[in-house]
């Protein structure tokens, strides 16, 4: 089997490509491997476990099921980047804690500040 983040080659049309497993499913007693090459362009494959081989599955519609599903499974609908989701509480709550921090630390260097110019008004107005 092939683990996720593991570095393999494999011929695909007859060129060699370095590919790297970024995902792995299994669906109807199938094990699939998703790998992706350095230009991220992605690949499913078939392992079968018994004979121990990796098959590129070179039909562009099962490919892209697969690689459909495994996106869906990956990230909980296929090609959402929860970066882009708008009103999110969590990065909401985050900036608002930055700013509070922000706020605090521009409150320290006031009272430094007002704590200095006390001090040099007592030692003799410098």
């Amino acid at each position: 089997m092939y683990a996720v983040g593991e570095t393999f080659y494999h011929e695909i049309f007859e060129e060699e490509y370095e590919l790297h497993v970024i995902g792995d499913l299994m669906s109807s007693g199938k094990e699939y491997i998703i790998a992706e090459d350095f230009d991220g362009e992605k690949y499913a494959f078939v392992y079968d476990e018994n004979e121990e081989l990796l098959s590129h599955i070179e039909e562009d519609d099962e490919a892209m099921e697969v690689l459909d599903f495994w996106e869906s499974e990956y990230n909980g609908a296929a090609s959402t980047d929860i970066g882009d989701w708008e009103g999110d509480e969590y990065y909401d709550r985050e900036d608002s804690k930055s700013e509070d921090r922000y706020a605090e630390v521009d409150a320290l260097d006031e009272m430094e500040e007002d704590v200095d110019s006390f001090i040099s008004g007592l030692l003799g107005g410098e």
